[in-house]
């Protein structure tokens, strides 16, 4: 396993140039061992300094691009993912949030994707999810696991860096990539890049909804959901509004568990994907785009 990641990590850096995470703890994170508190301090200051330069829209282009679901503590899944995405050459591979809380394996989950951004940081996107804010994270796990593992300063420097990742990415103009779903009264996609770093619960409406609101088919536009307060579903008016306006041609989002773990909706136009073991009857999905459309879905069997 170790010269699995030394291989990785020594192929990234001769192709980028990029030499911002050591040898040493990319591995360490690629094995799924804890950090000292020093190094993992480390860690999140790297990956919160490409978050605070990326976009709240993240705008890419890419011939070929995987998208992955809620992985919730499930290590493997996301190495699995990470595996496909370091054996090609070209392509990006898009996690659409949910990476703590639930799971048996959330401190290494998260630090081995951080540290995979950081070692290719325009290969591996990482959007935020409604668990990456202690609105989530503080009841469904993760707070536990810190103060089992660090400290409460270690919860809170996590949730800092999470509240600097983006929260939407936007792939070849046409398909838009997101945690949650549709926001009431965003007209124009390019609004989210108003959105503030640094936002820790967050506290603008739109983002909060980007993060939890869900897809329904029997809703016109909107209707509050059982989430929680300021909520919503949205639903199919809303939908083919909010694409044609903005030219787009599909959405991909997460957030939610369905039993296939993977769910389409409003005529195919939309679709809803989770890439964790951990709940019944889920076998972890990964789409793979080509362009604009999907080519294949990928289903890991451990």
């Amino acid at each position: 396993m170790s010269k699995e990641a030394e291989e990785i990590w020594e192929k990234n850096v001769a192709e980028t140039g990029n030499v911002v995470i050591n040898k040493e703890m990319f591995i360490k994170a690629w094995k799924g061992e804890f950090l000292k508190r020093k190094d993992l301090l480390e860690l999140l200051k790297l990956s919160k300094k490409i978050f605070q330069h990326e976009k709240q829209l993240l705008e890419i282009k890419s011939e070929k691009t995987f998208f992955i679901g809620d992985t919730h503590g499930d290590f493997q899944t996301s190495k699995w993912a990470l595996k496909k995405i370091f054996a090609t050459d070209k392509g990006k591979i898009v996690f659409l949030g949910d990476y703590v809380d639930r799971g048996p394996e959330q401190i290494e989950n998260i630090n081995l994707l951080l540290a995979a951004k950081i070692l290719a940081p325009k290969k591996i996107i990482l959007l935020r999810g409604n668990h990456e804010s202690p609105l989530a994270n503080k009841y469904y796990g993760f707070f536990k696991e810190i103060l089992r593992q660090y400290d409460a300063e270690t919860y809170k420097e996590y949730n800092e860096t999470f509240s600097f990742m983006p929260y939407v990415v936007l792939l070849n103009d046409k398909v838009l990539g997101l945690h949650g779903g549709i926001p009431e009264n965003l007209k124009e996609v390019e609004e989210i890049n108003s959105f503030s770093k640094g936002d820790l619960m967050p506290s603008n409406k739109k983002a909060l909804q980007i993060l939890w609101n869900d897809p329904k088919e029997y809703v016109g536009t909107f209707s509050p959901s059982i989430r929680g307060p300021g909520i919503m579903y949205f639903g199919r008016e809303t939908f083919k509004r909010f694409m044609e306006k903005n030219k787009l041609s599909f959405l991909i989002r997460a957030h939610e568990y369905f039993p296939p773990c993977i769910k389409y909706f409003f005529d195919g136009k939309l679709v809803s994907i989770f890439s964790c073991r951990f709940y019944p009857e889920c076998k972890p999905k990964m789409l793979v785009f080509r362009k604009e459309k999907i080519e294949e879905v990928l289903e890991l069997n451990i």
